[in-house]
């Protein structure tokens, strides 16, 4: 027998215990090399992924029903600085990434004088980044910042073709204050059962919030400042780590995952409005969450989707997707 099918022997006859730790060790490993936290401007793909991240928040903020006057000055500021880092480290590399949130920042100029306020320094900035990247602010075009969409809109959208559906979805940030109805959600729960999951297993459960306990579980998840009292339904998706074995340890995030979408797809289908908001933290801050909101410990949780009626007119945030040529490899 070779060296390595000896190895493979001794691994099968270890305690799964044993077997699963040294999993998460793997991982571990994995996650000290490849994290975004990591050496985050040594690496051109972590700098763009943080770059992406900072620039959402400027998005996000003009999407809200109540903006405040003159609001992320500095978090502008400190964008426009990390993206000449950007350019001057990678700009010869893939200076089309820089488009995207550079057509932001014009939004976000753009929309500050519309409030009345006076920005000089970012203004300042702003141009000589434009004038080192050599691009004319007026040729900035990139899909970006907000625009007012219709609720009736989008409701007819949704209903159309599944591109329609696709392309009509929005995250939305504040809903008429009302409950949406138990029918509607249902509607989408049965919608959203219909996902594939590994050997049929359907190991996903949803809990609902309202109200106030619907607001306070935001204030928890904390990435909705500005915004949680008027999201006044949310949906936790979570699943079950008592439905996967040995050999899949990561398995009910993906499966959960898949769940997720379909439930957000399935939301806008029945005509309601809909974000999903990150459950990306560290392990005590979940429990903690799980243990107030009284979510059994076997279950993790993915992501947390804030719903209700659509407002008959809304803001939303406008982003570029990334084209398929730099997200996809065709393997010949």
């Amino acid at each position: 027998m070779t060296l390595k099918g000896i190895i493979k022997k001794l691994n099968e006859r270890l305690p799964l215990s044993i077997r699963l730790l040294l999993e998460m060790y793997s991982y571990w490993r994995r996650l000290c090399r490849y994290n975004a936290s990591i050496g985050t401007d040594r690496d051109r793909q972590k700098m763009q992924y943080t770059l992406l991240r900072e620039n959402h928040i400027i998005e996000k903020g003009m999407s809200m029903r109540n903006t405040r006057k003159g609001f992320g000055q500095a978090k502008v500021s400190a964008l426009i600085e990390r993206l000449g880092r950007y350019h001057r480290l990678y700009g010869s590399e893939d200076r089309l990434f820089l488009m995207y949130p550079l057509s932001t920042i014009k939004e976000y100029i753009a929309y500050q004088k519309k409030d009345g306020v006076q920005i000089p320094e970012i203004e300042r900035a702003f141009r000589q980044l434009c004038d080192e990247v050599g691009v004319a602010q007026e040729s900035l075009e990139a899909p970006a910042g907000i625009e007012m969409m219709k609720a009736q809109t989008l409701k007819e959208k949704a209903r159309g073709d599944y591109e329609s559906l696709l392309y009509s979805r929005h995250s939305i940030r504040y809903f008429k204050d009302e409950l949406p109805s138990k029918d509607l959600l249902e509607e989408a729960l049965r919608l959203a059962s219909r996902t594939p999951s590994a050997c049929n297993r359907q190991a996903w459960h949803t809990h609902v919030f309202f109200g106030n306990d619907s607001h306070e579980l935001l204030r928890m998840q904390g990435g909705c400042n500005g915004f949680c009292d008027d999201i006044h339904c949310c949906i936790v998706v979570t699943a079950d780590m008592k439905g996967f074995l040995g050999h899949e340890p990561f398995q009910c995030y993906i499966d959960g995952g898949l769940y997720a979408q379909n439930l957000i797809n399935a939301l806008h289908y029945v005509g309601l409005g809909a974000i999903p908001l990150s459950c990306g933290f560290m392990n005590d801050r979940l429990l903690g969450m799980q243990r107030r909101f009284s979510i059994p410990e076997n279950e993790v949780m993915i992501v947390i989707i804030g719903t209700g009626v659509m407002m008959d007119e809304m803001k939303v945030a406008v982003s570029t997707r990334q084209p398929i040529e730099t997200t996809n490899l065709y393997h010949d």
